[in-house]
Parts: structure tokens; C-alpha cells; sequence
């Protein structure tokens, strides 16, 4: 086997299915911008898992226009638009990750920019091509022409040069002593507009319709994390407002282009720490994709397992605190119980209950106990009582109706804009989950309903992740009954890991552990990208590799991120105590969102 060409994990979501349909966009476009399509690079004559092109700088916005609307392409969902840094000139690759909503595949496309250039906005495309371009001009210095608010969106901006260039250092850290403060231009503030003041209202009273800027975090209960919303209020109503964060920012990707792929798993657990499982096999799959390997049934088996009983832990969290927001914390303590008889089963398989770091490249770091699949029944027919208890106590309650139903509204058009993935973009009608519409690991072999709601409001997110738990009860159930012995290693020389009484008795043994564990394994020259419907939505990693073995770039792709880019719209014209409500229903975690 050709180590350099991908191939699927199991089940995996590099799909032959769609080479040919591939090779005919690329022939179009081609045929209809010429010239301004420098290069194609197609699967598996090239390492990469989906098809490349490169486009001219001039004709980019063009080109993903006619991606986005033209019949046969219809690439309407940005899932990611990052850079890397090539060190040489054309220093940087900007990367547009599409994805197509009806057809279910993927497609990337990269403009070379050199040093000092501008590129032209995609917001006219996607809105949401706003908060990833700022970063960008943020970690790379890249600018973009036309953007309405081109700031730093990560650091500070007093900051000096952009980190995640290659020649900026690991450690390369400046001290801010002076707080930054809140921006009254971008709410289009002015202290002496009362045009809102009702009409018979006493002149000499100066609160009467007066505008006032309010800070919402980054230290406030209410902000679920190191983040903050600042707004401009007309009593209590939200006339227009900013989210901004970066307070715990960790250099997560930097650290990965920095650490071996082995040393890199343990970071991956502080991202998502709610769901951490999630992103350790997330992160595994793109560096197998990347060597080819495929792991046994028992691991998939396994790895499935911990996804669903995080997504369960995940959307009980959600719900309870976002009932806990609205006044009701008597629900949160229905599911809080099980959330620890969860992490309880978590830690038989791997020590660990909240920072699991269970994952391996190729395999896990223990196999499951003998009697889990019994331990594990027991606890999915208890959750479901629970899960039935919770419904009758909180769903038909007409308080919560009233603090929820046809509050901040986000339609289904607004997460196609704002690239929603998860429970947030199904309440809404986007009817998309990834488990169904690009299966990894053996999702396509169980049974489950993808519950989709239309009104887009903080109920719906709500009954969405309700539903969203008894369907992964189901799949647990399913996953417990399919899992059969085996090993849970591949017998891959490059990823294997010694046993320890090899590593205790053998000079061999201790030499490989030695060097596995210091300089790493080396991975062959090519890209990946790995997509895994995640409690939040899509979590993606990016990994472009020049061969070796770390990452020549290490991308995430959070959910959290795209998420919080959409509060400021979807809580305008709100009051001030739904905006508590709105955030804690789109689960912004603030681990993931920093990266």
C-alpha cells in the first residue's frame, strides 16, 4: 500500500462515490474561469482527501459565488476558511473549506497570497466569513479589503505581530497592563440621542429613552466562560451589541505544530472539556487518514461508545444550566446524577473522568473492563427514566414556554449564513448531522432518528438536545450489543505502542517506547480533514503535513466559534434576560472557542 495515498478509516468519510463527480466540477470550472484556476490536485493521484484547486486572487469571490449557487456544485455551507504560512513566497495559502447541505461532500479551495497583499472579502458570500477572516488578519497579519471591521479578534489590539507565523516564537508572549475598553463606535453609541423617549416623557428626565453601554462578562456567571458581550441597551432592550473573546487564549494550534502527533492528543481534552472524547478521536482520525491506517472493529466500537456518552453528558449540561439561566434549577439536578454515573463508566475505560486523553493513534490507551457492555445497559435503561422524568417536569411547563418560545430566533437561512452546525442549525430546519450524511466509524450500522425542529428559538434548541440524548441511549444500546473481543491495537509498526513488559524486559522494547514517546512517528506528506458531528456540531481538524513528525499546520475547527460570531444578531431587539437565555442555549464553550 501506497502509505502516501488516504484512505478511509471505517466507515470512514473519504468517499470514492463522489470522484467522478469531482473530476467533472473541476472539468467546469476549468471551462468557465480559465486562466484563474492555477492548479488542481485530485484524490488519490494527490495525498489529500478531497479535491484542491487553486484560484486566483482576483477571481476568488467569483468562483465561490458560482460554487455556492450554480446547479451541480451548490457548496452552500463555509465550514472553515483558516491559512497556513509557507514560509516562502507566496508565503501564505488561504484555505475555503465548502461543504454541500444537499449533495454531502466536500470541496477546498486555496488562493496563494504573498506578503503585504490584500485579498477581497468573502462576508458578501457568508456573514460568517467575518469572524474567520478577522482571525486570520489576527494570527497571519493577511488583510482583507472590504471587511467592515477588520480588528484583532483573538489578542489584544495593542498586540505586536501575529502568532501563528512560522517565525514568530512558541514562547513569544507580551505583558498588557491596561485593561482594553469597551468600543462605543461599532454600537453606533451617542450618550445624547433620547430619540426613544416616550412621547408626554419629562424633559429633565435623562433616562427617558437614553442609550446605555453595558459590559457581560468576561467574569459573570452568566457568560458560561472567559467571554463577554458588550451592549447597547434602550432600557432593557438590546438595540445592538459585540461578542469578543480570546481572554483564555491557550495557542492550541501553534502547540500542534509544535508537538508530535502523539504529544498532541493531551490537548485536544482541554478544548471541549465538557465532551472530551469527542475530540480526541476527532483528532486521531485526520492523522490516520493522513497514514492510511485503519483501526479494528473493537476500536470503533469503543470509540463509538465514548462519543455518545459524551454527547449525552454534553446535552444534559446544556439543558440543565440553560434551565438554570431561566430559573429553574430543580432540572439540572435530574440530570446531574447521571452525568457522574457517566463519567463513572468513562473512567473503567480509561482512568480519567473529565480530561480523558483515552485515545491513540491506531488504537486506545486501554481496552474496555470485562462486564462494561452489562454496566453500561444498566446505566443507558436508568438514564432513560431519568431522561422521561426530566421531559415531564420542564417541556410543558408555561414559564418556561414563555421564556423560550419565539425568543431569539435564528432561521434556517441565518445558519447557512453563519455556518451553524448541531442542535443549534437542526432547531432551525437544517436538517444535517454527520453521524447520517458522512458516517465515520460504523454510525451507517446503527439505527437512529435525527430529530429537526423549525422554529429556530431557544425551545427548539432546547427539544432538540432532549431528543438528541434518548437517540445516542439507543445507540449506546446498540454499540453494547455489537461490541465483540478483539484487539484494539492496529498492527502498525509506525503507530504501535510496545507493551509494557516489552518495554520492561527488552532493550528493543525500551529503545522504540524511548524514541515513540520523544521524537514521535513520522506521518507522509499530504492534507487531511476530519469531521465529526460533536455534541456542538462540527469539530473539525485540519492537518497539513510536510512529512515528519508533527504538523506543518494544525487547525481546529470549532463549533463554539462559529456559534458566538451569531449571538449579536440573534439576541437584537431582545431583553437583556433572554440574551442570558439565547447564550446558553448554543452551548459556547469556552475551551474550544479560544482553541
Amino acid at each position: 500500500m501506497d502509505v502516501r495515498t488516504p484512505i478511509p478509516t471505517n466507515g470512514g468519510d473519504w468517499l470514492p462515490k463522489f470522484l467522478d463527480s469531482w473530476k467533472a466540477q473541476v472539468a467546469q470550472l476549468k471551462q468557465k474561469f480559465g486562466d484563474s484556476i492555477e492548479k488542481t490536485c485530485l484524490p488519490p493521484e494527490y495525498p489529500t482527501d478531497v479535491p484542491i484547486v487553486y484560484v486566483s486572487k482576483a477571481a476568488v469571490i467569483d468562483v465561490l459565488r458560482f460554487m455556492k449557487n450554480e446547479a451541480g456544485f451548490e457548496y452552500d455551507f463555509l465550514a472553515d476558511f483558516t491559512a497556513t504560512d509557507e514560509s516562502i513566497e507566496p508565503r501564505f495559502e488561504l484555505v475555503y473549506n465548502l461543504f454541500s447541505t444537499t449533495k454531502k461532500c466536500r470541496f477546498r479551495l486555496k488562493i496563494r497570497v504573498y506578503e503585504g497583499e490584500d485579498v477581497p472579502t468573502a462576508i458578501g458570500v457568508w456573514q460568517g466569513a467575518d469572524w474567520a477572516e478577522r482571525e486570520i488578519w489576527d494570527m497571519y497579519g493577511v488583510k482583507f479589503t472590504g471587511h467592515p471591521d477588520l480588528r484583532r479578534i483573538l489578542m489584544d489590539e495593542r498586540y505586536q505581530g501575529h502568532p501563528l507565523r512560522k517565525d514568530f516564537p512558541l514562547r513569544g508572549y507580551q505583558v498588557v497592563t491596561e485593561p482594553e475598553l469597551a468600543q462605543p463606535k461599532l454600537l453606533d453609541y451617542d450618550p445624547n440621542d433620547l430619540s426613544a423617549a416616550p412621547q408626554g416623557a419629562d424633559p429633565d428626565d435623562l433616562w427617558a429613552g437614553a442609550r446605555t453601554i453595558v459590559n457581560i462578562g468576561p467574569n459573570h456567571p452568566a457568560m458560561h466562560g472567559s467571554f463577554r458581550l458588550v451592549a447597547k441597551l434602550n432600557g432593557e432592550t438590546i438595540e445592538k451589541s459585540y461578542s469578543e473573546f480570546g481572554y483564555t487564549h491557550r495557542a492550541k494550534e501553534k502547540l500542534g505544530e509544535y508537538k508530535t502527533y502523539h504529544q498532541y492528543i493531551v490537548y485536544t481534552d482541554r478544548m471541549n472539556y465538557v465532551s472530551a472524547l469527542a475530540n480526541n478521536f476527532t483528532y486521531a482520525m485526520a492523522v490516520e487518514k493522513l497514514m492510511g491506517i485503519q483501526v479494528t472493529d473493537r476500536t470503533t466500537w469503543i470509540r463509538m461508545i465514548a462519543c455518545e456518552i459524551s454527547r449525552i453528558i454534553d446535552h444534559l449540561v446544556c439543558i440543565g444550566i440553560n434551565a438554570v439561566d431561566l430559573g429553574a434549577f430543580t432540572y439540572f439536578l435530574y440530570g446531574y446524577h447521571q452525568r457522574e454515573e457517566a463519567y463513572t463508566l468513562i473512567e473503567k475505560l480509561c482512568g480519567a473522568r473529565l480530561t480523558t486523553s483515552y485515545c491513540r493513534i491506531g488504537g486506545l490507551s486501554g481496552d474496555a473492563p470485562e462486564g462494561f457492555e452489562k454496566e453500561l445497559k444498566a446505566w443507558v435503561k436508568k438514564t432513560r427514566e431519568v431522561v422521561n422524568e426530566m421531559d415531564k417536569l420542564l417541556t410543558g411547563n408555561q414559564i418556561w414556554h414563555k421564556r423560550t418560545r419565539g425568543v431569539s430566533v435564528f432561521n434556517r437561512e441565518q445558519c447557512l449564513q453563519y455556518s451553524f452546525t448541531g442542535p443549534s442549525a437542526r432547531a432551525a430546519g437544517l436538517d444535517i448531522d454527520l453521524r447520517r450524511d458522512q458516517p465515520s466509524m460504523f454510525y451507517k450500522d446503527v439505527q437512529f432518528d435525527v430529530p429537526v425542529a423549525r422554529e429556530g428559538d431557544i425551545f427548539a434548541r432546547y427539544i432538540v438536545r432532549l431528543e438528541e440524548v434518548r437517540q445516542s441511549l439507543n445507540i449506546l444500546a446498540q454499540c453494547a450489543d455489537r461490541l465483540k473481543p478483539g484487539p484494539i491495537w492496529v498492527e502498525d509498526k509506525r503507530v504501535r505502542i510496545p507493551e509494557k513488559d516489552q518495554v520492561h524486559n527488552t532493550m528493543e522494547g525500551l529503545i522504540y517506547h524511548f524514541k515513540f514517546f520523544m521524537t514521535g512517528f513520522d506521518v507522509p506528506e499530504g492534507e487531511a480533514y476530519s469531521q465529526m458531528e460533536t455534541p456542538n456540531g462540527e469539530l473539525g481538524f485540519y492537518i497539513v503535513s510536510k512529512g515528519g513528525p508533527k504538523a506543518h499546520r494544525m487547525r481546529v475547527r470549532a463549533p463554539s466559534f462559529w456559534h458566538f460570531q451569531g449571538l449579536s444578531p440573534m439576541i437584537q431587539g431582545e431583553k437583556i434576560a433572554d440574551m442570558v437565555g439565547a447564550l446558553g442555549s448554543i452551548n459556547i464553550i469556552a475551551g474550544e472557542l479560544d482553541r
